[in-house]
């Protein structure tokens, strides 16, 4: 009888270690669980305000190539508002929509408001005196229309179509009557 009531606290000891080691280990994962997922938050918030404040620089030929890309456009096309085929085949589907939308007058066939890339239409505007492209990053480049009394500038964002690139949208920025 001694032999079983030694067994039986053997084993009430046994259990009750076994228990305390669990209950121990769970303590264990879960402040070691508790100081890595708070150890990622603050690492994410860091990187997230870091980024906020500084600003990822671009390498040169990143912004140089969509530059290029708008200058080149203005320069082939010369501002010719009627040549669509050209514009056409620089657009894409978005920003030839974007064409057809801004067309406000009564047309018959295919009209499309070109001169969005040089002025706000409605208005007259006198020889153009310079035009200055800006890129502001890989996608986007601010193009500057100076005339004689008036200014128009707008952003043009870029879509890659292969190795070169198209005009995916534009967005005016200001328009001003300086006389």
């Amino acid at each position: 009888m001694e032999t079983n009531r030694n067994k039986n606290q053997e084993n009430g000891i046994f259990t009750k270690s076994l228990f305390c080691l669990t209950l121990a280990s769970f303590f264990v994962l879960t402040l070691l669980f508790s100081c890595t997922f708070s150890s990622t938050s603050r690492t994410s918030s860091e990187e997230t305000d870091s980024a906020a404040v500084e600003p990822v620089a671009q390498p040169a030929e990143d912004l140089e190539a969509p530059k290029a890309f708008v200058e080149n456009f203005y320069k082939e096309w010369r501002d010719a508002i009627l040549e669509y085929d050209y514009v056409k085949q620089n657009v894409t589907d978005n920003m030839l929509q974007q064409l057809k939308d801004e067309y406000d007058y009564d047309c018959e066939g295919e009209c499309l408001a070109t001169w969005i890339f040089c002025y706000k239409g409605g208005g007259d505007v006198s020889d153009l005196i310079s035009r200055q492209f800006t890129a502001q990053d890989a996608t986007h480049v601010l193009v500057e229309n100076k005339y004689d009394g008036y200014e128009y500038d707008i952003v043009l964002t870029l879509v890659k179509d292969g190795d070169t690139y198209k005009i995916d949208n534009l967005k005016q920025e200001r328009e001003a009557y300086t006389n």
